[in-house]
């Protein structure tokens, strides 16, 4: 049921969304655009765009050796391309639960310790991103002080991310409190059995925050986190140089990325498509910039990046022998390995 109502409100985002995108936006006028783009920017754009996936399995080392111990770099890359494919071809987000279940079937690794750090990994996304805002906000672009929706959003991203940041580091610096409250509060709230589970779940997970125990090991992934991004950032503006779109520039492919990052986040269908495309429209707008040159390059960046990770994961996935009824049901496989202490 819960996956239902998920999916039936990402379903209705997504069509909101389109069609907020598409609005004063005429066929003949998209195909033009698309015509008039230049192959090979864009090509190099899915190129540089597909090497993320390589940077993030090099990050992924880094979060997961303190908990998980030294991993193969072939099976963190095969996971998170996995991962990604999952998130692209499936509902209900299930990427982190893809590459946790299927690091955890081709490695002895737990799946809390693997989903401990895909949380941290996603802080770190969205700290990082964040600070990305700040080069549109120095040229004036983005203002994220003064009145208007940027800046509630971006405040409210800075309490969350921040919140975030707080419980997960006090999970890993007092976790003996932290873990009395827990059991104290399942256990008057909850029948024994599920108590106890709940009980051991936290347990698993504040031993997987390993990257949050010494500082060098957070600075370290953080550091990846930049690079990361800031690889992504570049395939945003050979996107924009493939539609002819300079004004932009770095600045703007920064301020691009983040609020798509975070568009995405929100419940869609598989792949985003509507919340990737709105998000692009409302930041590019900021550049007076028509509106159907803008969905021109939405539409054709996002199709072109989405194919190459998604090829790829369904290719790891058949190589591995994990099908695709296991990465359907990757989040129910999770928590019963974790409830039966696999994790």
């Amino acid at each position: 049921m819960k996956h239902r109502i998920t999916i039936g409100i990402g379903i209705v985002l997504s069509i909101l969304l389109l069609f907020y995108a598409l609005r004063d936006v005429s066929a003949a006028e998209l195909m033009e655009h698309m015509g008039d783009a230049n192959v090979w920017w864009l090509l190099a754009a899915t190129g540089v765009a597909t090497f993320s996936f390589v940077l993030r399995a090099i990050r992924w080392r880094v979060l997961l050796l303190p908990a998980a111990g030294e991993i193969p770099y072939s099976s963190r890359f095969a996971t998170v391309c996995i991962g990604f494919m999952a998130n692209n071809l499936l509902p209900a987000r299930l990427g982190e639960f893809a590459r946790a279940y299927s690091l955890s079937r081709i490695e002895p690794v737990g799946v809390s310790a693997t989903l401990a750090s895909l949380v941290v990994e996603r802080l770190l996304d969205a700290l990082v991103l964040m600070t990305f805002i700040i080069p549109a906000y120095l040229l004036g672009v983005a203002d994220v002080t003064g009145p208007g929706p940027l800046r509630q959003v971006f405040i409210l991203l800075i309490i969350l991310v921040s919140l975030g940041l707080v419980t997960a580091g006090a999970m890993v610096r007092i976790p003996a409190p932290i873990l009395r409250f827990v059991e104290k509060w399942s256990h008057r709230l909850a029948p024994e059995r599920l108590a106890d589970r709940l009980t051991g779940l936290v347990a698993a997970f504040i031993s997987g925050l390993g990257a949050l125990r010494h500082g060098h090991v957070f600075l370290r992934a953080l550091f990846w986190s930049v690079i990361v991004w800031a690889n992504n950032a570049l395939s945003f503006y050979l996107g924009f140089l493939a539609f002819g779109m300079d004004r932009p520039g770095i600045p703007g492919a920064m301020l691009t990325q983040t609020v798509i990052g975070f568009a995405v986040a929100i419940p869609s269908t598989p792949g985003f498509f509507g919340p990737f495309e709105a998000a692009a429209r409302v930041t590019l707008e900021l550049y007076d910039m028509t509106p159907a040159l803008i969905i021109s390059f939405a539409a054709g960046y996002h199709i072109m990046t989405f194919i190459p990770v998604t090829l790829l994961g369904i290719w790891y996935m058949r190589k591995l022998g994990i099908s695709r009824a296991e990465i359907g049901h990757s989040e129910e496989l999770v928590e019963e390995a974790v409830q039966v202490g696999e994790g």
